[in-house]
């Protein structure tokens, strides 16, 4: 009874020393068996085929070797990158402390110029134009000790400035009047 439900469907099997491959059988297809010896032979020339053991452990020592430097030169591009903002940074703090910024505020001007678009070094002159309270006191001092009040004339005696003289003080001369005579500033400002 068995072997009328193989013969059924169609398929078939030896057991000794012999390879089937199941196959329906249709009225124009054979079954094809393989006996050990030809399946050896198959396996064989496929193995043939194949890189050696020595072969595929260069292969693998080769890969190890293009992966390591593939990611050194990855580390090195990193550490290249973080070097160059490293050093943007730094300059933009040195160039903030040479405006004479307080060492408490050179963080905060830095990253409010860096914010802004331009010329770092016009950015930051702009900037502590418009907030003179990040300067050290002794800096805005200096420069109202070196910087004499220019209005592009005789004026250096005068105790009374126009609007239009005032308009073009720069800024180290507008605070010296400031500090010099305040109500006089006031009026020029309110005007």
């Amino acid at each position: 009874m068995e072997n009328e439900e193989k013969q059924l469907l169609g398929t078939e099997e030896k057991n000794e020393g012999t390879v089937t491959e199941p196959v329906e059988k249709t009225e124009k297809e054979d079954i094809r068996t393989f006996t050990q010896e030809e399946v050896n032979a198959m396996l064989t020339k496929e193995r043939k085929k194949m890189p050696s053991k020595e072969e595929l452990q260069a292969f693998k020592e080769w890969q190890e070797t293009q992966k390591t430097l593939e990611q050194k030169q990855a580390e090195k591009e990193t550490e290249f990158q973080n070097a160059l903002s490293k050093n943007a940074e730094l300059e933009e703090e040195n160039k903030v402390l040479k405006a004479g910024v307080n060492i408490d505020d050179v963080d905060y001007v830095v990253f409010k110029v860096a914010k802004m678009e331009g010329d770092f070094e016009e950015n930051l002159q702009s900037f502590l134009k418009e907030n003179p309270k990040y300067l050290k006191q002794e800096n805005i001092e200096n420069n109202n000790q070196n910087t004499d009040i220019n209005l592009g004339g005789n004026h250096e005696n005068k105790t009374q400035i126009t609007k239009e003289e005032f308009n073009k003080m720069s800024y180290p001369a507008r605070l010296k009047l400031y500090n010099e005579n305040k109500t006089l500033y006031d009026q020029l400002v309110k005007n």
